[in-house]
Parts: structure tokens; sequence; C-alpha cells
């Protein structure tokens, strides 16, 4: 593909992938097993729990 093709071709789609409308396994948790299972990832360190709001 040249460039003006490509550009095309980049604008053309550019909604749709800054969105991730195509793409749920990257943008969901969906298909996500860790976070389908937070358990996995043990407890949070104290300076993490610190962190967040209680």
């Amino acid at each position: 593909m040249n460039d003006p093709l490509v550009r095309s071709l980049l604008a053309k789609t550019a909604l749709s992938a800054s969105r991730g409308e195509f793409e749920p396994f990257k943008t969901s948790s969906i298909f996500d097993s860790t976070a389908q299972n937070p358990d996995w990832l043990g407890k949070e360190p104290q300076r993490i729990q610190q962190l967040m709001p209680t």
C-alpha cells in the first residue's frame, strides 16, 4: 500500500479504533481471567492500600 492508501484506511477506521469497538478483549474485562478472579493477585501491599479510598 502506498502512503495515500494507508492514510485513507487509517482515517476510515480511526473512530472505531479509538473506541475499541471491535476489540472487547483489549478494552473490557470480559476476557480477563484475572479480573474475574481478583484473589489470584493476592492482597494489595500496604503502600497501595494507603492510596485507595476507604
